[in-house]
């Protein structure tokens, strides 16, 4: 039996907090990195060069880019068009703050939409176990770019903070479960019975190629998100969200991917409909 893999990243922008990426059955990843840092070879870069979807000002890859005369956002395409033109999919989940802050600090001092990432992460799990039981592979191992959750822990219903959050979390998961899907009638034990791998790996995105991938997914759809919450369709950016979503999940998503790769919790009916407007 194959194995499949999914490689999570995460994107805060404002009161958004995206977090999800890309599911590959694991032997297709050797290939998808060699083009990954083809791609990235054939741009000027040196292969081994961390490509994000927002690269900061002072970030060596932009400066790299600045002396090749090329721009961030040219570069930001070719990589929404390498991985749209590969045989993945995507499942990313927004997850929107909407608790009075003023009043949530008083109970813990650094709340922030970071609060809900392993909230969002179960929504994404849910996915994957989902896919399994579907497709018929044999087991899953789970790869997230190191998550910026802060060093102290703090615990409140779904809400995990801290250094050891995720993987407390997902040990929990390993035993009880995440939950049905959207398919509803598929997998809904644990994620030891789904076959998944016992822990949560943790890598980093400077190096690890498949995270980058991951990073400009999850990068696009939280600023898309954000900006159309905001009023700031900015056709570019609509135009890479429509080049990705065809990749996103769409097996019991409302008209294609909608609640199935793509999820807003908690819902917003009018920003849903915003959204779906866009693209």
């Amino acid at each position: 039996m194959s194995t499949l893999s999914l490689w999570v990243d995460e994107s805060e922008r404002g009161s958004f907090l995206a977090i999800g990426g890309i599911l590959v059955e694991w032997n297709q990843v050797p290939a998808l990195v060699d083009g990954w840092r083809n791609l990235k070879a054939s741009l000027g870069l040196d292969a081994g060069a961390e490509l994000k979807w927002n690269l900061p000002e002072d970030h060596p890859t932009r400066d790299a880019l600045a002396r090749l005369g090329r721009s961030a956002k040219d570069v930001a395409a070719r990589a929404v068009q390498y991985l749209a033109s590969e045989s993945v999919s995507f499942v990313v989940v927004v997850m929107c703050d909407v608790r009075d802050l003023s009043k949530w600090r008083r109970i813990w001092q650094k709340a922030s939409v970071r609060d809900f990432y392993c909230e969002g992460l179960r929504y994404v799990l849910q996915r994957a176990a989902e896919e399994v039981a579907i497709s018929g592979v044999g087991s899953c191992v789970v790869v997230c770019d190191t998550p910026e959750l802060g060093r102290h822990s703090f615990a409140l219903r779904s809400i995990r903070r801290g250094s050891r959050a995720v993987q407390e979390a997902y040990a929990d998961w390993y035993k009880r479960g995440v939950g049905l899907g959207p398919g509803g009638v598929h997998h809904d034990g644990t994620l030891r019975d789904a076959g998944f791998h016992p822990s949560i790996l943790v890598g980093d995105a400077t190096y690890h190629d498949m995270l980058q991938m991951a990073d400009v997914v999850v990068g696009a759809t939280g600023n898309w998100v954000a900006a159309i919450n905001d009023g700031r369709g900015d056709p570019w950016m609509v135009q890479q969200i429509g080049l990705l979503s065809s990749k996103f999940r769409a097996r019991y998503g409302t008209a294609t991917f909608w609640g199935d790769g793509l999820v807003l919790w908690p819902p917003d009916h009018p920003l849903w409909k915003l959204l779906k407007e866009s693209i």
